[in-house]
């Protein structure tokens, strides 16, 4: 019989597919199509999600009732912290001002995740944070091995790599946790369907931030 967790995947494995899987931006990485401002866009992008993850799962922390849903959310918190400085490493390795480059507003697929955890973690129940971390560790755990090594093609981005390599090592450890917590979290009915919700929204606004990146490269270049 099928977990908790395999039973959310298997619901929005659609939405994974067609959407995220087979975005043209992944087909533009694994295809040696990447550009280096489409790449310097997708790290703008991502400096704004990851720059504010530690803060609404801190947020989530603060407002779970259980403890051990406390202790997993600062667990987490503290193991996020500091990845925007992996993406304005990787800038500058690209020969971009992260000052100017990152002085502006990020697109819709960014923006949408974190006011969508921003509110799960202060008015809704901040379980359902744990579908977000299923659907962003689930992708460095499964997208992340096979777009670092694709990344290995193009010469402008072989000091410019960090945050690609960090979150395809750290996310396979990550996805584990992600999983105990789901199931335990899945025990009731409304929560399992509030998680599985939050993992499909993820998965939309992450296929946004895609296209954001694909569409954005001109925006800021320098």
């Amino acid at each position: 019989m099928a977990g908790a967790y395999d039973s959310a995947l298997a619901e929005v494995a659609p939405v994974l597919k067609n959407l995220v899987v087979e975005h043209p931006f992944i087909d533009t990485i694994v295809n040696g199509e990447l550009t280096r401002p489409v790449y310097a866009a997708y790290l703008r992008e991502t400096y704004f999600l990851v720059g504010q993850t530690p803060y609404f799962l801190s947020a989530a922390a603060a407002h779970a009732k259980e403890e051990w849903l406390q202790d997993w959310f600062l667990d987490l918190a503290i193991d996020e912290r500091h990845h925007d400085r992996l993406c304005v490493r990787d800038l500058r390795h690209l020969d971009y001002d992260p000052d100017a480059y990152l002085s502006g507003l990020p697109g819709l697929g960014a923006w949408t995740m974190i006011g969508q955890n921003h509110y799960l973690a202060r008015m809704s129940d901040p379980a359902a944070i744990v579908g977000f971390a299923a659907a962003t560790e689930g992708l460095g755990a499964s997208l992340g091995p096979q777009a670092a090594a694709a990344m290995g093609q193009y010469e402008f981005a072989q000091t410019a790599n960090s945050f690609l390599r960090v979150h395809a090592a750290e996310d396979q450890e990550h996805i584990e946790t992600v999983k105990k917590a789901f199931e335990q979290c899945a025990q009731s009915p409304e929560r399992y369907r509030l998680m599985t919700t939050t993992w499909e929204y993820t998965l939309r606004a992450y296929a946004q931030l895609f296209t954001d990146a694909l569409e954005g490269a001109t925006r800021g270049a320098p």
